[in-house]
């Protein structure tokens, strides 16, 4: 989901009153809160929207940016509350956070990225986990993930720091004010590929034991109790959007543009060939996409509770994944 889409930040300004979509008449109202500004990672719900597989779906749809400062978990409960229908995205670990500590009645329905997105972009080699060692600029929200590789006592080995700095928050890595900084495939590899003037190494959270989806579709318990049926009909459509948008990209991105049009096009659909990689995946082309992993999230979950952040592995409530059908 980055945080930092460079140029979907510059829309922050058009985003500003985040909705997009139009009420029909006899649908039955809907809303997706995307985790970030609307682009190249939320695709499939402008195009599922603009194609009509929502309408098809019985359903009128309206696609809410997301933005810095926005907690789509804090949305979504709030448009539960007021007995609306409601989903979101945000990381798995973000909702079992929340699930334990504040008691929150989340629940994942689907996930879009089968595995991480986010990389270590490093100055040096880092060969086993022990090398990571100093600054480590993240992102808020986005450091369980290095918290897991080292485990409990992390600590006392990195400190975390927010990452900031242009172009698309590399600014500060770019100019060695720490050796260690997260990249999303789709966004900050891209840019440190054209702006980095030295040797740099890229590792995947994989490559250290941590290998997590992302990007999850959820909602609350009670959402799911009221509108059964019509959540089933939501995730069918909106992957049926991704499909679209992976097998018609440029088309796609012109649908892109409407939502938001300080977009960088051919950036955007560059970072969506690199989604297609995390999407698109045997799972998937098994039984779906929007598969979810369970063993993958009990696994997140007992690394999070090993490093400390959880007290409970437990994924009890925690996951009613819907099948989407569509491959």
């Amino acid at each position: 989901m980055r945080k930092t889409a460079a140029f979907a930040v510059l829309a922050s300004g058009l985003l500003a009153g985040g909705l997009w979509g139009t009420a029909q008449g006899n649908l039955t109202k809907a809303t997706i809160i995307e985790s970030w500004f609307i682009h190249a990672e939320s695709i499939g719900d402008p195009v599922a929207v603009d194609k009509g597989f929502y309408k098809e779906a019985g359903l009128d749809v309206t696609v809410v940016s997301g933005g810095p400062g926005l907690s789509p978990i804090d949305r979504v409960m709030a448009e539960a509350k007021a007995g609306k229908l409601v989903l979101g995205i945000d990381y798995p670990y973000n909702l079992l956070e929340a699930r334990q500590k504040q008691k929150l009645p989340l629940v994942i329905v689907a996930a879009d990225f089968q595995e991480s997105a986010m990389r270590i972009l490093s100055w040096q080699p880092i060969a086993k986990p022990a090398d990571i060692k100093g600054t480590f600029a993240t992102w808020i929200g986005y450091d369980k993930p290095i918290k897991a590789v080292l485990g409990k006592g992390w600590e006392k080995q990195i400190q975390v720091v927010n990452q900031q700095g242009d172009p698309a928050t590399l600014g500060g890595w770019l100019a060695k004010q720490y050796p260690f900084a997260s990249a999303m495939i789709y966004n900050e590899v891209m840019v440190a590929e054209k702006q980095a003037k030295e040797k740099y190494y890229v590792y995947s959270y994989k490559d250290f034991g941590v290998d997590w989806p992302e990007n999850v579709l959820f909602t609350t318990e009670d959402v799911l109790k009221k509108y059964p049926g019509e959540v089933r009909k939501f995730v069918q459509a909106r992957y049926k959007g991704f499909r679209y948008a992976l097998d018609n990209p440029e088309e796609a991105g012109k649908i892109l543009a409407k939502y938001n049009p300080n977009l960088d096009i051919p950036f955007e659909l560059a970072g969506l060939e690199q989604i297609s990689k995390i999407m698109v995946t045997p799972d998937t082309q098994k039984n779906g996409l929007g598969y979810v992993n369970t063993a993958k999230l009990q696994k997140m979950a007992q690394q999070l509770q090993a490093a400390g952040l959880l007290s409970s592995a437990s994924l009890a409530g925690f996951v009613n994944a819907i099948p989407s059908g569509v491959k």
